[in-house]
């Protein structure tokens, strides 16, 4: 029995160890097989995100070229540093939003989740974007509660203190639009402005209207525990940055065309007003074409303004925004480079 066993156990005639055979295939997860497709999937992703931008980027280019505008490329530069300025304190204002969540990150974190994620917006449909925050998120311990939750107020007030912005503006005289409808525009701005003061002092009112979305992206809902002084500042918070971005703009006419700084104020309205509209106009990835439209009409109809440089104005905004926005994505791959799955 003994020697039949030995037999059994040899392998061939040196009398070597029998060697067990792996079956590799047999013996892998199912997360390590989805790797090949998760990769895939990002690069398409990838790939139609650049697709889009250059797109926009190359069609808004010719129609600028086609105007025959001379730029004044030292105010050029300017546009670009203030917007740069503009978007860091945005992701600022987005980390102390995610901190009213319970989550503090370092701002070279907050910058990575936020515009790593930024150029899915101009995929279509409204979503990507914050499908990409909560998937970078989640790399830096960030559970997809409070991402979620977090980008979703951040949006908000991001929303509501631009329209404070422009409603504040046309309530108290501090833009003039031309047209026999500015009078009824100014003072229909007031219960405007009062209801969204009421809607900043009470954020449970916006947990409750988020609550009646997220079912329905299968998304789980969300519980915001905000106090009143904690939703002041966050309001504030991102309220400087429309200014910031307004300065862009400003420098971006000046170097159109030569005009005064009094025009700062009114042209930062008319930029946010624009911003507004194509954020909200679903339709639209990034608000691309709503927002150029809206900041041409809005800038025709300012007094004193040259309104043949209205749309020049708006499509070289979107050159301006789309470059700082390519640039920021860019480094975060230099401050953060990609975890690799495990």
């Amino acid at each position: 029995m003994k020697d039949q066993f030995d037999e059994n156990r040899s392998t061939d005639k040196s009398g070597t160890a029998p060697i067990m055979e792996n079956h590799p295939a047999s013996n892998q997860s199912p997360k390590s097989r989805s790797k090949p497709l998760i990769t895939i999937i990002k690069i398409v992703l990838v790939g139609a995100i650049f697709f889009y931008i250059f797109r926009y980027l190359i069609s808004n280019w010719d129609q600028l070229k086609d105007l025959n505008i001379k730029l004044n490329y030292g105010y050029v530069i300017l546009s670009f540093i203030a917007m740069k300025l503009a978007w860091l304190t945005t992701a600022w204002s987005w980390g102390k939003t995610l901190e009213a969540f319970g989550h503090r990150l370092k701002y070279r974190d907050i910058y990575t989740i936020y515009f790593r994620s930024m150029p899915a917006k101009y995929l279509p449909g409204k979503v990507w974007q914050l499908a990409g925050s909560t998937y970078v998120a989640a790399q830096k311990g960030v559970h997809e509660g409070a991402n979620i939750g977090s980008f979703l107020i951040g949006q908000a007030y991001s929303v509501i203190s631009g329209v404070a912005l422009i409603i504040g503006a046309l309530a108290f005289g501090i833009i003039q639009i031309s047209g026999e409808g500015f009078a009824f525009f100014r003072w229909s701005a007031v219960p405007i402005l009062i209801a969204l003061i009421i809607l900043i002092i009470r954020p449970v009112l916006m947990e409750r209207m988020m609550n009646l979305v997220l079912p329905i992206f299968k998304r789980q809902k969300v519980n915001i525990y905000i106090k009143i002084t904690t939703s002041l500042w966050l309001f504030l918070a991102f309220l400087i940055p429309w200014f910031l971005f307004g300065l862009s703009f400003w420098f971006l006419a000046r170097a159109l065309t030569p005009i005064s700084f009094n025009l700062y104020i009114p042209l930062t309205v008319i930029l946010t007003a624009g911003t507004v509209i194509g954020f909200l106009a679903i339709f639209a990835p990034g608000g691309i074409g709503v927002k150029e439209a809206s900041i041409a009409a809005l800038a025709a109809s300012i007094t004193s303004f040259p309104a043949s440089f209205a749309l020049a104005i708006g499509l070289g905004y979107r050159i301006v925004t789309s470059i700082v926005e390519l640039i920021a994505f860019g480094i975060t791959w230099l401050i953060s480079p990609a975890q690799k799955n495990k």
